[in-house]
């Protein structure tokens, strides 16, 4: 029995009872059901809006089909997307794309954040990384002199918690793995499905974390003194999880190299190819991977690089243009096909900066990189979506929540950021979902 192609949306009428409202999005399946025709019908004419596919079980995201303004009667087809098997589906379309405050992530008794650098999510849970606020050593001043050293803050911490926004109990002491016993300047961090923690070590290498927040001694990648050669990691500053047991090793600042490794092995035991990267000295915490072989790389000049992995080499495709401005982006975000990021600035004083410490959505439309809108702007309201000094961006993978860290460093002209860690809705004026069999 086929799936009905749309379910009604019904409104009360009072004593007149019910009437079926607009339908946003109709689906048609193919004579041999192995495809689809979508056509959307927006409210109002001109919207913009998100048309995705998902997952019929899970509800992830698996493709984002148009990301902009709709047409009344807009048709789109699902093509010859890889992975697309038999089974269930849903088309979801939401227009009036916002951001809204959901919950501010505590930590337990009298602890504070010093430091959130980074943020994963993934099936086992929402992963903080604070890696606490590095020691300044002293500098020369234009007199001659010598400032003072400013002491380091904290320790390097890993926090876990559930979608709720409670610790994990199981991990480390309480929710909190120590990492190093005190603070390191480290802006990166991923999870993989099975929960190990991939971090660079400070060196040449990655080190490795234990589901349960135990340190392993497993190092991927290395140092062999060749740094532009087929598998050296020279100052490791960036890792990003693939497709299957694939990690992505990126040396942006340094040399300018990415490579694919296989994160289940030791030293070089794992390397399986790389790249040198065109555009180096990328952004702190500059990369992200959707899983399925699409990297992007935050570029000196701000734009977001595309690189595909097509499993037997790294590419660089298309990079985003500079119609938007990035002012200091970092901490991107990638699923299915969508790419959030944060501006951390400052580019001024915080309170007139024209653009930073805010959110932005970008869209890969399989050849190009388009800007969709920027959410939020700079100040300390927590019941806002305000920012200073936001540092990363994680996206559910059903795309309905954002969680975002902001760091805890200084700002020449402002004050210092807010150093703590929110959960987002990403929310819609309209949205329906429609269910799709393909055989």
């Amino acid at each position: 029995m086929r799936f009905p192609r749309f379910l009604p949306l019904l409104f009360w009428l009072g004593a007149g009872g019910f009437m079926q409202a607009q339908h946003l999005v109709k689906v048609e399946p193919s004579a041999d059901g192995k495809n689809a025709r979508i056509q959307v019908f927006p409210a109002k004419e001109n919207t913009r809006g998100i048309l995705e596919l998902l997952d019929g079980k899970s509800g992830s995201c698996v493709k984002t089909l148009y990301a902009g303004t709709f047409a009344s009667g807009q048709t789109f087809t699902l093509g010859k997307n890889p992975g697309l098997k038999a089974g269930s589906w849903r088309v979801r379309y939401r227009d009036g794309i916002g951001v809204a405050t959901n919950l501010d992530i505590t930590l337990q008794k009298k602890e504070r954040w010093n430091n959130p650098k980074d943020i994963a999510i993934c099936d086992k849970g929402v992963y903080v990384m604070d890696p606490g606020i590095p020691a300044k050593p002293p500098e020369k001043k234009e007199d001659g002199t010598m400032t003072d050293e400013v002491p380091g803050i904290g320790e390097f911490y890993v926090y876990k918690f559930s979608r709720d926004g409670k610790p994990d109990a199981t991990f480390g002491d309480r929710g909190r793995a120590t990492i190093f016993d005190k603070p390191y300047a480290i802006d990166s961090m991923a999870v993989d499905s099975e929960g190990l923690i991939y971090i660079p070590s400070g060196g040449h290498d990655s080190m490795v974390v234990g589901p349960s927040g135990e340190p392993m001694n497993q190092r991927i990648g290395g140092y062999d003194g060749d740094p532009m050669g087929p598998k050296c990691t020279t100052w490791l500053d960036n890792v990003a999880i693939g497709p299957g047991k694939k990690i992505y090793l990126l040396t942006a600042a340094a040399y300018g190299t990415l490579r694919a490794y296989d994160r289940l092995k030791n030293a070089f035991d794992g390397v399986l190819y790389s790249m040198v990267i065109t555009r180096v000295g990328a952004l702190p915490r500059a990369v992200a991977s959707d899983q399925q072989g699409s990297i992007y790389y935050l570029t000196p000049d701000h734009a977001f690089q595309k690189v595909e992995d097509d499993g037997k080499a790294l590419k660089e495709t298309y990079s985003s243009s500079s119609a938007e401005k990035m002012y200091l982006p970092r901490g991107p975000s990638a699923s299915g096909g969508l790419i959030w990021v944060v501006d951390h600035g400052p580019a001024g004083p915080f309170w007139d900066s024209g653009g930073d410490n805010d959110l932005l959505l970008f869209w890969d439309t399989g050849g190009d990189i388009v800007f969709f809108d920027r959410f939020g702007g700079p100040g300390k309201a927590a019941d806002k979506v305000e920012f200073l000094n936001p540092s990363a961006v994680a996206q559910s993978p059903d795309h309905l929540e954002l969680w975002v860290t902001e760091d805890g460093l200084p700002n020449v002209d402002g004050p210092p950021g807010n150093k703590r860690v929110r959960k987002f809705s990403i929310t819609a004026e309209n949205t329906e979902e429609v269910p799709l069999e393909l055989k």
